[in-house]
């Protein structure tokens, strides 16, 4: 027959072995963190699917296994992965960005846009995502609404010069060369440290037969030591 003192002490032993599991899975996931940080993905991988086996209803788990698996690559694992987080918390919106930037990745834009869509629909000023579902969208060569999320969320962050710059390489695509420069200026103002700005301008001037504002775009970009713009500095502008 069990004794009270027995039950106290099978207890007591099952909540020692838990800590200690806990434990070891808590000092496992910090050894995949600090392999993940130093790029060792194989070891990450390994640690991580050491974890979820010790916590396989922890959702940080797949996740973080998935964002190693993204920088690694491997997209598609890295999507089962995002999936399980999203079973274990739907609300963990980081995991509908990742794995949108794993269906981006692999072309899957439908999948992707969906997964944007979600989010938006609750959060629908959310720079990365509307940055994101651009992304999509513009894989499809729907340029019209790849520029709709880019200018929604321009007029969120006026500050962003890496907005005006994805919105600057997109409208080049379509075609709109003066929306491009006014961009790209921004760039300019935003970024001063991207030089490649000036080349860039000098030749969305040149299409606009603007010789003399192109080069001056050009010396501006030799003056900052862009190499590429010495040669139609040369044969336009001396």
């Amino acid at each position: 027959m069990i004794n009270k003192k027995s039950i106290l002490a099978i207890g007591v032993c099952m909540v020692i072995s838990f800590l200690s599991i806990a434990q070891a899975g808590g000092e496992i996931l910090i050894q995949a963190n600090r392999a993940t940080l130093e790029r060792d993905y194989t070891k990450a991988l390994d640690l991580y699917s050491q974890y979820i086996a010790v916590n396989p209803d922890d959702f940080r788990g797949y996740f973080n296994r998935g964002t190693t698996e993204y920088n690694a690559s491997k997209f598609t694992d890295a999507i089962a992965d995002f999936t399980k987080t999203l079973q274990l918390n739907q609300r963990y919106n980081e995991a509908y960005y990742y794995r949108g930037l794993c269906y981006v990745a692999t072309n899957k834009y439908v999948s992707a846009i969906e997964d944007c869509t979600f989010v938006l629909t609750i959060q629908p000023k959310s720079i990365p995502f509307l940055k994101l579902r651009s992304e999509a969208y513009a894989g499809q060569n729907k340029s019209e609404l790849a520029l709709d999320d880019l200018n929604m969320a321009v007029s969120v962050d006026r500050l962003s010069g890496d907005l005006y710059k994805r919105r600057a390489e997109l409208k080049v695509t379509t075609d709109d060369v003066e929306g491009a420069l006014r961009d790209y200026s921004s760039v300019e103002k935003l970024i001063p440290s991207y030089k490649m700005v000036h080349y860039i301008k000098g030749n969305l001037y040149l299409e606009l037969k603007e010789i003399e504002f192109a080069c001056e775009e050009f010396k501006i970009a030799l003056d900052n030591k862009i190499v590429v713009a010495e040669r139609k500095h040369k044969e336009l502008c001396l």
